[in-house]
């Protein structure tokens, strides 16, 4: 009985332990890209706007990350690696100044969050102030909502060779038009928040890679919905 005969590597254990490496490897360099705020806790002597400085190189390592993680699945990748120091190389600019103002955004909200009073009013018998507990709802879900368009952003710089401005635009717009995606990023972003402010922050170096490789599986429509509706097959809008 003649039978068609498997080729090395084309086993689906074999493609799972290919895509288990390659997560681990983009989360090392990751990490590394971000030594800067991996030590921030250690460096206690820096506070405001010398602290912030350490998460400007957060974009470029992110959408690396984007690009490697978007290959992978699709069997387009030429090594995890390659593909994040590629991408690292060609973007940095970009990132830089696609990331800065969703970075500063943030920046602002964690500053109002932290010198919002999370006690009682002098005046009260007890318990949360309505208004700043509403408050602290309404600092929070705006960060969900910079963070998630800030992700789309980084998606699309990742994916695409738009202008800054429309990199910025397309992400708002996309927030709105994927529903599904960004609420399944959102999702993603608030549970990992959630279990980072409970247990440890530490925590982030070992899920990081894998928080956004879960982030570029849910976000596969987004990007194909832009693909189709807003570049040319083949030309300059898409990046290689």
């Amino acid at each position: 009985m003649a039978g068609r005969k498997t080729e090395y590597g084309s086993g689906p254990l074999f493609k799972a332990a290919g895509t288990v490496y390659g997560v681990m490897v983009c989360a090392a360099l990751l990490v590394l890209a971000n030594v800067y705020v991996v030590l921030l806790p250690l460096l206690a002597g820096l506070v405001g706007p010398v602290a912030l400085l350490g998460f400007v190189l957060v974009g470029p390592a992110v959408v690396a990350s984007c690009y490697a993680f978007n290959r992978l699945p699709a069997g387009e990748d030429t090594g995890v690696f390659h593909d994040f120091v590629k991408s690292y190389r060609d973007n940095f600019g970009q990132a830089l100044v696609v990331w800065l103002p969703y970075m500063l955004l943030l920046g602002a909200i964690a500053f109002n969050l932290a010198v919002l009073p999370g006690t009682s009013s002098p005046g009260s018998t007890g318990g949360t102030d309505p208004v700043q507990l509403a408050a602290r709802i309404g600092l929070v879900g705006l960060a969900l909502m910079v963070c998630t368009t800030a992700m789309n952003a980084m998606l699309l710089l990742s994916r695409f060779a738009f202008r800054t401005r429309d990199i910025h635009r397309l992400s708002v717009y996309t927030l709105g038009v994927q529903r599904r995606v960004s609420l399944g990023n959102a999702g993603i972003l608030f549970v990992t928040a959630f279990v980072l402010v409970m247990t440890t922050a530490w925590l982030a170096l070992f899920v990081a890679g894998l928080v956004l490789y879960l982030v570029c599986l849910n976000s596969r429509p987004l990007l194909a919905a832009v693909e189709a509706k807003f570049t040319v097959a083949g030309g300059p809008s898409v990046a290689g």
